[in-house]
C-alpha cells in the first residue's frame, strides 16, 4: 500500500489532539507507535482555549489556553506534525484514504474527523474586544443584549450562524427596539428564509478584522470575499449546535444536520474513519471531546495495526491481554519485510559517538546514520538496503542485519513506525 501516514486527524480542538496523541504513542509498553498527521484551519486549540473551560467542575478546570498548552506538550514531545491547511474534500471509502486540502492531498489507512461543530479562524483574538458568543444560553444573553443595545445606540451588531440564527436573531431583535443597527451573515443552502432580512449575505466567515477590537468581518460568499463593516459580532453557537458547518467536505458521508453518528468505538460507517467530540452531536463539552479523542485514537490506532499485520494489536491495559482461546498475547516487533516502510518519527540530533533520540540512542558511525536518514516512510526496506550497501560498499546481508536492529530499538523507543 502507498500512503502518507496511518492515520490522519480532521480538526485540531482537544477531541483531535487527544486522538493524534494518543493513536501516535499508545502507552502499552514497547508496542509500536503510529504516524500520524494532523490538518487544521485554524491554529491548535479550537474552542477549548477561548475562556475558562470546565472538565467536571471549578475543582477541575482550565483558564485561558491552559489546557491547550497541556496537549501541545504532548504533541511536542512526540513530534506530532500538525498542517495548518483547511480540508477541502475526502475521499474515505478506500482501504487507502485521501484527504485533499487548499495545500495538496494527504493518504493514510485510517481517519479520524474531530472538525467540532464550527470552523474556528481567528475569533478568538476579539473576544471582549466586539465579539460576543451565544455560550450560555438565552437567559444570560438576555442581560448582555440589553446592556449592549442600551449602551451602543447608533452602532452595528453582525449576527454570523448556521440556518437556524433566525432563532436568536428574533430574540435579540425583541429586546433591541431599533437601537442598533444589524447585519446577518448565515451560511449558504439556507433551509428556511423567511425570516431573515434581504440584505442577509449567505457565506461563510473567514476572517475578523480591525486595530485592537472588532471593526469587520472577511466573508466568502459565492467564490468571493465580501467585506463587512460592523461594530460588534455575535457568533451564535445555539445555531451550531442545531446545524453544524464543518463538515462540508464529506459530501458522501451520512450525517445528520452535519453530524457523524458514531458507535461506543467512535467509528463510523466508514471502515477506517473515526469521529469524536462536538462533531458527534451532544453534550457539549471539553470533556466529552478529550475522552472520545481518546477513544478514536486507540480505536483507529487498533484498526491501522490490524490492517497493516493482520492481527490485533495486544494493548495492555487499554484492552484484554488474552486471545478468545484464554492465551496471553505479547508484544513483538513485526518481523521486518521487504515491502516495509521504516519512518523515524522523533526527533534526534548526532552527537560527537552518538544519534540521540528522547528516550534512547544509537552509536554514531556511516551505517547507522546512513539508515536513520533514509527511514522516512518513502523508501521499502529491499530500497534502503540497496542503496546503502552501494554507497558504503557493504553487502546486504550486514545491512539488513543491522537496519532490523535499528528497527527494534526506535520501535521501542516509540521513535519509529513502519508503514506497509
Amino acid at each position: 500500500m502507498d500512503y502518507d501516514y496511518d492515520i490522519i486527524v480532521i480538526g485540531g480542538g482537544p477531541a483531535g489532539l487527544s486522538a493524534a496523541i494518543r493513536a501516535r504513542r499508545v502507552r502499552t509498553y514497547n508496542l509500536l507507535p503510529a504516524s500520524v498527521l494532523v490538518l487544521s484551519n485554524s491554529e491548535p486549540g479550537g474552542l477549548c482555549n477561548w475562556k475558562e473551560v470546565y472538565m467536571t467542575g471549578p475543582g477541575w478546570s482550565y483558564k485561558g489556553d491552559e489546557l491547550l498548552s497541556h496537549l501541545m506538550e504532548d504533541v511536542s514531545r512526540y513530534n506530532i506534525e500538525i498542517r495548518k491547511e483547511e480540508v477541502t474534500g475526502a475521499d474515505l471509502g478506500k482501504e487507502v484514504k485521501v484527504v485533499s486540502t487548499k495545500g495538496g492531498q494527504y493518504s493514510s489507512l485510517g481517519v479520524i474527523v474531530a472538525t467540532g461543530m464550527k470552523k474556528v479562524w481567528n475569533e478568538k483574538d476579539y473576544l471582549g474586544k466586539g465579539l460576543l458568543a451565544t455560550l450560555k444560553g438565552y437567559k444570560f444573553m438576555e442581560v448582555q443584549f440589553e446592556n449592549l443595545c442600551s449602551e451602543n445606540p447608533g452602532k452595528t451588531i453582525t449576527f454570523i450562524g448556521s440556518q437556524e440564527v433566525d432563532k436568536t436573531l428574533s430574540f435579540f431583535k425583541n429586546i433591541n427596539n431599533d437601537r442598533m443597527g444589524v447585519k446577518v451573515v448565515v451560511e449558504p443552502n439556507v433551509a428556511n428564509e423567511i425570516n431573515f432580512p434581504d440584505d442577509a449575505v449567505k457565506g461563510n466567515l473567514s476572517k475578523v478584522y480591525g486595530d485592537g477590537k472588532v471593526e469587520g468581518v472577511e466573508v466568502k460568499s459565492d467564490g468571493q470575499i465580501k467585506q463587512i463593516r460592523t461594530d460588534f459580532l455575535l457568533i451564535d453557537f445555539e445555531s451550531y449546535m442545531l446545524h453544524t458547518n464543518t463538515t462540508s467536505f464529506l459530501s458522501d458521508f451520512p450525517l445528520e444536520n452535519g453530524f457523524i453518528g458514531v458507535n461506543r468505538s467512535m467509528a463510523t460507517e466508514i471502515h477506517g474513519v473515526f469521529a469524536a467530540g462536538d462533531i458527534t452531536g451532544p453534550p457539549f463539552s471539553v470533556a466529552k471531546a478529550v475522552g472520545e479523542g481518546v477513544t478514536a485514537g486507540l480505536e483507529c490506532y487498533r484498526y491501522v495495526y490490524n490492517l497493516k499485520f493482520g492481527c490485533d494489536a495486544p494493548m495492555y491495559a487499554f484492552y484484554p491481554i488474552h486471545d478468545r482461546q484464554g492465551n496471553p498475547s505479547y508484544f513483538s516487533v513485526p518481523e521486518l519485510k521487504d515491502h516495509h516502510r521504516p519512518k523515524v518519527l522523533g526527533r534526534y540530533e548526532v552527537g560527537s559517538e552518538s544519534i540521540i533520540f528522547p528516550d534512547t540512542k544509537i552509536d554514531l558511525n556511516p551505517l547507522n546514520r546512513k539508515l536513520v536518514s533514509l527511514c522516512d516512510g518513502s523508501r521499502e526496506v529491499t530500497e534502503i538496503i540497496e542503496e546503502v550497501s552501494g554507497y558504503l560498499d557493504l553487502k546486504k546481508t550486514a545491512v539488513r542485519k543491522t537496519l532490523k536492529e535499528l528497527v527494534e530499538i526506535l520501535v521501542r523507543a516509540k521513535d519509529m513506525a513502519i508503514h506497509v
